[in-house]
């Protein structure tokens, strides 16, 4: 850096710091350390993330992200944790240099800035937890504008704190607030009673819980994202489901994953799932169930062979191992199958072998189609391994009812035989041989006889030997 420049930052009052492009800090500047606490030595070669509140963490990343993008991001504010454990919310001005590939950024301290007479209403110890919170807090006056608000709610509204401040909460569409949530807030208005209520944010695909307390003409309101522990409860609750009805009768395992995957995608919007079950021979793969996948393309990729190059599906079959592929224009293992799935506007697929309990033979693929380029997430790839193990459960006990079947198909086989075409020889044997004449030996009648006898003991030896097939291969079914 220019000596004069290097100068002037290291003088600001505002913060200054240098990073390498994944948040390693290189250098910060004397006001930087000196209100948060560290010495050089401390800061230096350590992660941004270790400073960062928790609920920074996704909009912390997206910024290093957009910064391969764009060059150049202002008003970016987050939170960063000083050594005596107080949050500061700082709002930065960030620049990649393309020259040195570092980033360079200059922050301005909010916090003991942000409208003094309405933080000398909160002592600064109350202040200092709220700030902190990972859940996000605001107030709410009685003309239902915001008043004053931490930066986790301002984190979970994506918005600047100009923006925010007193800004009405119905103009917050992002909120995606219900009329439910709406008629909650009026209540507590009215009534002074405090409230909880869980909600789905449509506008970002969150689910939402909201503590509303009212005091003196106003409301504290916490909000929390609830997504993930909500998901949960959404899938156990299908796999529930799910297992129940694979226990009835009337439901074939198609059906029974058919409602599977409409369950997941309820739950996963964006997510178009499918199952491809593996042929006995390992060789080919047959649809099984895709709720919301184009017939056309079922039926251009039923009887799919499996191969080192056979798409998502076909080569995770093949490897026995998972296969992301995040952009399918792009990837060489759809080299073949583009020209099936571009029509559809299907941009991503990511597929799992569902291979059996003893390890021996996959039996199908679970594959997620988005029609956006990306990668998977850390819940959903835990959604893909729960959902692949309910898929075991599912193909194996459906083989397991089928084959239980069959051997009860041949123990009847074999006890009609036992009872119909044994019975019926044997009592033509003892008949013949209430006939023969055995005070007279040579009765030409008593050749006829043994004849007779002869040949239906070859029938009963024949019987037998059917009996003795169908239970060898009873045998080897075990």
């Amino acid at each position: 850096m220019d000596l004069r420049l290097f100068f002037l930052f290291s003088q600001s009052n505002d913060f200054f710091c240098v990073l390498k492009k994944d948040g390693t800090v290189i250098h910060t500047n004397k006001s930087f350390r000196e209100a948060l606490g560290y010495s050089e030595a401390e800061l230096s070669g350590t992660k941004t993330s270790i400073y960062s509140h928790p609920a920074d963490t996704r909009r912390r990343e997206t910024l290093l992200k957009n910064l391969t993008f764009k060059s150049e991001i202002h008003g970016y504010e987050n939170r960063i944790k000083a050594k005596n454990g107080r949050y500061y919310n700082i709002k930065w001005s960030v620049i990649l240099n393309p020259d040195d590939e570092l980033i360079y950024a200059t922050g301005i301290n909010l916090t003991d800035s942000q409208d003094k007479p309405e933080q000398d209403r909160i002592s600064d110890n109350i202040q200092h937890i709220i700030q902190s919170f990972n859940e996000g807090f605001f107030i709410l006056n009685g003309a239902w504008e915001v008043a004053n608000f931490n930066p986790a709610f301002q984190a979970i509204t994506g918005l600047t704190h100009k923006q925010l401040k007193n800004i009405n909460l119905r103009q917050l569409t992002n909120l995606g607030l219900t009329d439910a949530v709406t008629a909650e807030l009026e209540k507590a208005f009215n009534g002074n009673a405090s409230s909880q209520i869980q909600y789905f944010n449509a506008f970002n695909k969150r689910w939402l819980r909201v503590n509303i307390y009212p005091y003196k003409n106003e409301l504290a309101i916490f909000i929390r994202d609830i997504t993930s522990i909500k998901k949960q409860r959404l899938i156990l609750a299908l796999e529930k489901r799910v297992l129940e009805i694979n226990a009835s009768s009337l439901y074939t395992l198609s059906q029974t994953v058919n409602e599977l995957l409409k369950g997941i995608e309820e739950i996963f919007p964006e997510m178009i799932s499918s199952v491809l079950e593996v042929d006995e021979l390992q060789e080919k793969l047959y649809h099984l169930a895709a709720p919301r996948l184009e017939t056309e393309y079922i039926n251009a990729i039923n009887g799919t062979t499996i191969g080192p190059k056979a798409g998502s599906c076909g080569t995770a079959a093949y490897h026995r191992s998972q296969v992301i592929v995040s952009d399918i224009e792009t990837d060489p293992l759809w080299d073949d199958y583009r020209a099936l799935i571009s029509p559809y506007g299907i941009k991503a697929c990511w597929s799992t072998p569902i291979i059996s309990s003893n390890n021996s033979n996959v039996l199908a693929t679970f594959a997620v189609y988005y029609t956006k380029k990306r990668e998977p997430e850390r819940e959903e790839l835990q959604m893909i391994e729960r959902t692949t193990n309910i898929l075991r459960i599912l193909i194996e006990n459906k083989r397991n009812q089928d084959h239980v079947k069959d051997q009860n198909k041949r123990l009847q086989e074999i006890a009609a035989i036992s009872s119909h075409e044994i019975r019926r020889p044997v009592a033509t044997i003892l008949g013949l041989v209430s006939l023969f004449d055995r005070s007279i030996l040579d009765n030409p009648m008593n050749k006829e006889i043994i004849n007779h006898i002869e040949i239906t003991a070859r029938e009963l030896d024949e019987v037998i030997h059917t009996i003795v097939e169908k239970t060898i291969f009873l045998k080897e079914e075990k």
